[in-house]
C-alpha cells in the first residue's frame, strides 16, 4: 500500500461539512425551541413533537462533531499529503530508529483508513438521523408532506450509501 489515494484528500473536506452540518442542528434546535412545535404533543403521549425532533437533532449534531474529529485524526496519519521536504526528514527518522519505512507507510495508512471508516459511519448515521429530526419538525403541520420530505431523504441517502 505505498500509494496515495484520492479519498485522503477530501478528509478535510469532510471534517468541514461535518462541523457546517453539526450547526445546522444546533439552529434547527433552537427554532424548534422557539416556535410552537415544541408544545404539540404526539397524541395524548405527554412526549412532544419538539422534544423528539430535538433529540434527534441533538444526537446528529453529536454524530456530526465525532466525525469532524475522527476525519482531522485521520489527517494526522496521513503520510501521503506531507509536503516532500517533511517526508524526507520522515524517512530519515524511520531510518535511524531502523525501522521499515514500507510497513511504517502501510501501518499509517491503516491507521488513517480506520478513522475515516469510523467517520463516514458518525456522518452517515448522523444523516440519516437528521431525517428522522426532520420529520417530527414538520409531521404536527403536515404528515404527508414529514413523510414525503423525510422518506425521499432516506431513499437517496441509502441509495447513495449501498453503490
Amino acid at each position: 500500500m505505498s500509494t496515495g489515494h484520492n479519498w485522503r484528500e477530501t478528509l478535510t473536506n469532510f471534517a468541514s461539512i461535518s462541523g457546517v452540518l453539526a450547526g445546522f442542528c444546533v439552529t434547527f434546535i433552537a427554532l424548534i425551541l422557539g416556535g410552537p412545535i415544541a408544545d404539540i404533543q404526539i397524541c395524548t403521549s405527554g412526549v412532544t413533537f419538539g422534544q423528539v425532533a430535538v433529540l434527534l437533532f441533538g444526537v446528529s449534531t453529536g454524530l456530526f462533531i465525532s466525525a469532524a474529529e475522527l476525519f482531522l485524526h485521520a489527517k494526522e496519519f496521513d503520510v501521503f499529503s506531507i509536503p516532500e521536504p517533511y517526508l524526507k526528514l520522515l524517512r530519515e527518522d524511520c531510518e535511524e530508529k531502523k525501522k521499515d519505512w514500507t510497513e511504517f507507510e502501510d501501518e499509517q495508512t491503516k491507521l488513517c483508513r480506520h478513522n475515516e471508516r469510523l467517520g463516514r459511519r458518525c456522518y452517515n448515521v448522523a444523516i440519516f438521523i437528521i431525517f428522522g429530526g426532520l420529520f417530527f419538525a414538520t409531521a404536527p403541520y403536515s404528515l404527508p408532506i414529514a413523510s414525503l420530505v423525510s422518506g425521499f431523504g432516506i431513499i437517496i441517502e441509502s441509495w447513495q450509501l449501498l453503490r
